[in-house]
C-alpha cells in the first residue's frame, strides 16, 4: 500500500505506507491532542490533501509537515554517515514540494 500527498498546485508525491507511518506519526506528535481529530479529513494513514485544507490553514500545515520532514531526513542523513551522499536524500523531494507549498499559500 502506499500514501500520497497533493499538493495544492496538483503536483502529487507518492511513498509507501511505511514512511508514510513514520511522517504521519511525527505529525501527530506535533499536534496537540485535542486538535487531531480536526486533521482526520486531510491527513490520514492515506496521505495528505492540500486542497482540503482551509486556505487560511494550509501554511501552518505545510510548515508543520516541513518541520517534521527535515528533522526526519537529518536523522536519516545522521544514521547513514559517509553513504548518505551516494544514495541521496530520503524525503528530499517531498522537502522541496512543502517548501512550494509554503510559499505558494503565503502568495494566495
Amino acid at each position: 500500500m502506499s500514501a500520497v500527498v497533493v499538493f495544492s498546485e496538483g503536483d502529487p508525491w507518492f511513498t509507501n505506507s511505511h514512511n508514510w507511518s513514520v511522517i504521519l506519526r511525527r505529525a501527530m506528535e506535533a499536534v496537540r491532542p485535542a486538535d487531531r481529530q480536526s486533521f482526520d479529513w486531510f491527513l490520514n494513514e492515506t496521505g495528505l490533501h492540500f486542497p482540503s485544507v482551509e486556505p487560511a490553514g494550509r501554511n501552518s500545515v505545510a510548515r508543520l509537515m516541513l518541520a517534521v520532514v527535515e528533522e526526519l531526513e537529518s536523522e536519516h542523513t545522521a544514521q547513514a554517515g559517509p553513504e548518505a551522499g551516494v544514495s541521496g536524500p530520503l524525503y528530499g523531494d517531498l522537502e522541496q514540494k512543502l517548501l512550494n507549498e509554503v510559499r505558494a499559500s503565503m502568495n494566495s
